[in-house]
């Protein structure tokens, strides 16, 4: 059949047409479910980013979004070239993608840090690495690098790789690591921390920990990090300087102090013990190891506590060196001796016929001992040898003074000191049993009644004012009053047992002999020691994930 030219233009009008209504119907419909079949299949692709978006321009499918890596983009880019398939049934088994472009941008996460909290040659390394092999990679180097200087690293570095991608180049961290510094005292702490393939960075501790907080966030670090890790180390540092810089002063102070002396003189099978330490725990040692060794030896102590002399007990060894010798047949000397005892130094033999006023032993004196410290107990010991007293010689006692501490915590309180009245001490003891009834057990064990103490006025005040418990939770307080004066407390946080801090407290009088307060306190910070033990089992429980 021969169609006329007529009919070959409205033929061609019609297919004209068709096209025209396919473009305008099928194709915008074959583009929307190429783009919804290509979105479903790459919704689920790894980027570490918002799934990647589709668009597409007929068969043109063009990706745009971000992905951290090449390994990633390749498998997205591969899947939307070759299976993507349109829902039509016809053409469930062709490929209709014609042409993929990538707009994909690779982004890496940002690289993990590193913080090392050191005192003197001894840290810890923290922080977080993209993988278990950077962390692994990372610590053996930093590890070597301290063991030549003779310092040792703990490793508490975690691999987080949900929030860090590894550092392309570590040069510039690894180029100047912080090393162990090898000085002593608070000055040997340190607080570095970086962003790996950055530059190492000092955290001041004395700095605001809104600055130190906002110094650890620009390195990487997370809020979580800083709250549960970074702050609690730097505290951590604060405190041993602060404990550094109160033994410091504390030494300051000791090394103006004259140093201990024990007389130790033998007669009829006793030792006679006279001097002067500083503190209780340095006499109870000494006596305690004179009964270990010598067991068939009465021991008679007249050992005064001063804390005005220096807190050591380097004495000699204690042997039967001792004793009096026993192939001595001289009927003056037999049987008896007297030895002196110095810090640092071994025991020395005593002429004690020489006469009670003099003094055989001052050359043996260090310079800050003044020998007229010591004359009076040359005097009692040497008339005690020369058989002038049966027992232990007397010498006029000064006055110490009464006065009360408390240790206080959450349900437990203890009480302890010194006070001259049997009346008033059994008084304290029901008032802070009627105080603290029902909340706390009260220890007084440690409360003594002494007659070498002053005696007291009326306590009714320092009944009074005896100070509430600290609350749940807390670490604990402790408080100190001597008789008729309100009580004085502060929070017993951790350090509060170190030397010195007790002074440093601000609960003492001005007058006080600290180093008698802080040894009043010793079974108090043995019980204070276990409850910050349990305080910190808690919070690393309560923190653990």
């Amino acid at each position: 059949m021969h169609l006329t030219r007529a009919q070959w233009l409205i033929a061609g009008l019609w297919l004209l047409a068709f096209w025209l209504l396919a473009g305008m119907f099928v194709a915008p419909a074959i583009q929307r479910d190429l783009t919804t079949q290509a979105s479903v299949l790459l919704k689920d692709k790894p980027t570490g980013y918002e799934a990647v978006k589709v668009e597409f321009d007929g068969q043109h499918a063009i990706l745009k979004g971000q992905v951290r890596h090449e390994n990633q983009r390749t498998a997205i880019v591969t899947a939307a070239e070759q299976r993507v398939r349109s829902g039509s049934l016809l053409s469930a088994h062709f490929n209709p993608v014609q042409q993929v472009t990538d707009a994909l941008e690779i982004v890496p996460y940002p690289p993990g840090w590193l913080l090392i909290a050191a005192t003197g040659t001894r840290g810890e390394l923290m922080g977080s690495a993209a993988s278990a092999f950077e962390a692994r990679d990372l610590y053996s180097l930093l590890e070597d690098r301290w063991g030549v200087q003779g310092g040792r690293l703990e490793n508490k570095l975690k691999a987080v790789p949900e929030l860090h991608d590894e550092a392309q180049d570590l040069k510039q961290t690894l180029a100047k690591v912080p090393l162990p510094d090898a000085r002593k005292g608070g000055d040997s702490a340190q607080l570095q921390i970086v962003s790996l393939g950055g530059s190492w960075q000092r955290l001041a501790p004395d700095s605001r920990d809104e600055k130190l907080r906002e110094q650890s966030l620009s390195m990487g670090a997370s809020a979580q990090d800083w709250e549960k890790s970074i702050l609690p180390k730097i505290q951590s540092i604060r405190q041993y300087q602060a404990d550094q810089r109160l033994r410091f002063e504390e030494a300051g102070r000791q090394s103006k102090l004259p140093p201990p002396h024990l007389f130790l003189a033998a007669r009829d099978n006793r030792l006679l013990v006279r001097g002067e330490t500083a503190t209780v725990g340095i006499k109870r040692e000494f006596l305690n190891a004179l009964i270990i060794t010598f067991p068939s030896w009465r021991i008679l102590d007249d050992v005064r506590v001063n804390p005005e002399c220096r807190a050591i007990s380097d004495f000699g060894p204690i042997t039967t060196a001792l004793l009096p010798d026993p192939l001595n047949t001289d009927s003056k000397t037999k049987g008896k001796s007297l030895m002196l005892g110095l810090s640092g130094t071994a025991w020395k033999a005593v002429d004690w016929l020489v006469g009670a006023e003099s003094q055989p032993w001052k050359t043996d004196l260090p310079k800050d001992l003044p020998a007229d410290l010591m004359q009076d107990d040359h005097r009692m010991v040497t008339g005690w040898l020369q058989g002038e007293t049966k027992g232990i010689p007397t010498l006029p006692i000064r006055a110490q003074p009464s006065f009360l501490t408390l240790t206080l915590l959450p349900d437990k309180v203890i009480l302890a000191g010194q006070l001259a009245e049997e009346a008033l001490h059994s008084q304290l003891i029901e008032a802070a049993r009627q105080k603290y009834s029902g909340h706390a057990i009260v220890i007084s064990d440690p409360l003594l009644v002494r007659g070498t103490c002053a005696p007291s006025s009326d306590i009714q005040q320092t009944i009074r004012s005896l100070p509430p418990l600290p609350q749940a939770g807390s670490s604990g307080s402790i408080a100190f009053a001597t008789p008729g004066i309100v009580w004085k407390s502060t929070p017993a946080s951790v350090g509060i047992d170190q030397a010195g801090a007790v002074a440093k407290s601000g609960i003492l009088p001005a007058d006080f002999p600290a180093a008698m307060a802080e040894d009043n306190f010793w079974d108090g910070f043995d019980h204070l020691r276990q409850h910050w033990k349990k305080l910190a089992s808690i919070a690393k429980k309560e923190s653990a994930p």
